[in-house]
């Protein structure tokens, strides 16, 4: 087990982070799966969610994102293939409240 982790969004951390990580995207998968079967868009479904024990999670907005990748892939996309991003990223901003996402770069 590392030591420390330093994740692409978020502070420096412990290995107790990577628990949080796996329920996380279990929660997004499961969450992806009933809105696809449902027929409700990311942003929809986003909106409708209890983020519940991840509602604290550095940029909540993700969730849009993450949704848009989860259905990408659901649909029989493979992993990391190229997505429609550009409306990912302006579903984001929406959930986001029209505000520009944060970016620390």
């Amino acid at each position: 087990n590392p030591a420390v982790i330093v994740p692409g969004h978020g502070p420096v951390c412990d290995a107790a982070v990577l628990d949080t990580i796996e329920g996380y995207l279990r929660f997004v998968l499961r969450e992806a799966e009933r809105g696809l079967a449902a027929g409700v868009p990311p942003l929809a479904l986003a909106r409708d969610l209890d983020l519940g024990e991840f509602a604290g999670l550095t940029d909540p907005e993700r969730i849009v994102g993450n949704l848009h990748r989860a259905y990408h892939e659901l649909r029989g996309n493979p992993p990391g293939s190229a997505m429609d991003a550009v409306t990912a990223l302006e579903e984001m901003v929406e959930y986001n409240g029209g505000e520009p996402l944060r970016c620390l770069a």
